[in-house]
């Protein structure tokens, strides 16, 4: 009997754990680090989105919120050659034309 409950109470006390799906606080990426550093450090992003230039150059946004106490923003961070050159939203404008194609 004693022997059902240790296990009874160990089902039990497993349906209690639970996984930490919030997001991660939004913390300012570095220049240079790299795409899987920026995904370490703020997780996955809302979206990507990916461009190619005239000069196929590859240009990654990888878009997080950043949480205010009344509002949200969303940042986009850019990503060329694997690194971190900025973030945004003139970064972002500055960056996609109408010249660019969307491959993703």
């Amino acid at each position: 009997m004693k022997k059902f409950l240790n296990i009874a109470l160990c089902f039990g006390l497993m349906g209690c754990a639970t996984t930490n799906t919030q997001p991660k606080p939004f913390m300012e990426p570095q220049f240079g680090e790299t795409k899987q550093q920026l995904v370490e450090t703020l997780g996955r992003p809302e979206v990507i989105e990916i461009y190619q230039k005239p000069d196929k150059t590859r240009v990654e946004f990888y878009i997080y919120t950043r949480q205010y106490p009344s509002s949200q923003v969303k940042v986009p961070v850019c990503v060329i050659n694997n690194r971190v050159v900025g973030w945004g939203k003139s970064f972002y404008e500055d960056h996609v034309s109408m010249e660019d194609t969307r491959i993703k």
